[in-house]
C-alpha cells in the first residue's frame, strides 16, 4: 500500500536521524583538526620568541665585542676594521653574520660637551647614515670636555618562522623580518693618541686627521 510504504520510509528517515544526531564517532578528530593551526602557532611562535630573546643577546655582546676590540688599539688601519668586523661577527654564531649590520665610529667631544663624528666605518660598507661632523647624543657619562669615545652599534634581521608559514583555515601568516638591536655602546678609547686642534686622545682611523680640526 502507498500509506504503509510512505510510513515505513517515513520511519526509516527518523532512524537515521537519531542515529545521526546521537552519534559521537569521530568528534574529538574533528575538533581536534580544527584546534590543531592554532596548537601549531602557539608552539612555533614559543620558539620565535625564545630565539628572539637569544639572538637579542647575542647583537648585544656583538656591539660590546666592536667597541672592545677597537678601543683597545691606538689607531686603525683601514684594512684592520674588517678583521675586527669578522671577528666581531663570530659572536653571533650559529646565527648568520649576514644578517647583521655593524657600525664602529669615533665621536670627540668638545669643550662645551657636545659629541660629534670624526670617523665612521660599517660592514656592510656604507650602511651607516652617519658621516664626519655629525652630532650624536651622548650618555651622561660620555659627555667629558676633550675626550673621545668609540660608539659601536650592531643590528640584526631576525625572521620568525611564523612569518613564514602557510596553516590550515588561517592561511599565509604574514610577518615580515623583525630587526633587533641598534642600540650603541661607549668604550674609553685604553691607549688613544693626542689628535686635533685640541689634542684630544682619540684612535685615529688609517690617514684621517684627527678630531676637531
Amino acid at each position: 500500500m502507498p500509506g504503509d510504504a510512505t510510513a515505513m520510509a517515513g520511519k526509516r528517515l527518523s532512524r537515521l536521524w537519531r542515529r545521526f544526531r546521537d552519534a559521537r564517532e569521530g568528534v574529538a578528530a574533528v575538533e581536534f583538526a580544527m584546534v590543531l593551526p592554532f596548537l601549531v602557532l602557539a608552539y612555533v611562535g614559543m620558539v620565535d620568541v625564545v630565539q628572539l630573546v637569544m639572538t637579542n643577546r647575542k647583537v648585544t655582546q656583538l656591539t660590546s665585542t666592536l667597541s672592545d676590540l677597537t678601543a683597545r688599539l691606538p689607531a686603525v688601519p683601514v684594512t684592520e676594521m674588517t678583521n675586527i668586523f669578522n671577528a666581531a661577527s663570530t659572536v653571533l654564531l650559529p646565527y648568520d653574520a649576514r644578517k647583521a649590520s655593524m657600525t664602529v665610529s669615533s665621536i670627540v667631544v668638545d669643550d662645551k660637551g657636545v659629541g660629534r663624528v670624526c670617523w665612521v666605518s660599517s660592514d656592510p660598507p656604507g650602511s651607516s647614515p652617519l658621516k664626519r661632523g655629525d652630532t650624536v647624543p651622548l650618555p651622561d657619562s660620555a659627555k667629558v670636555p676633550k675626550t673621545s669615545v668609540i660608539m659601536a652599534s650592531a643590528s640584526y634581521s631576525f625572521s620568525p618562522i611564523v612569518g613564514q608559514m602557510t596553516l590550515p583555515f588561517l592561511g599565509a601568516v604574514g610577518i615580515g623580518a623583525v630587526p633587533i638591536g641598534g642600540n650603541p655602546i661607549f668604550t674609553r678609547p685604553r691607549t688613544g693618541k693626542p689628535a686635533g686642534k685640541d689634542s684630544t686622545e682619540q684612535i685615529l682611523l688609517g690617514d684621517l686627521k684627527g678630531c676637531p680640526e
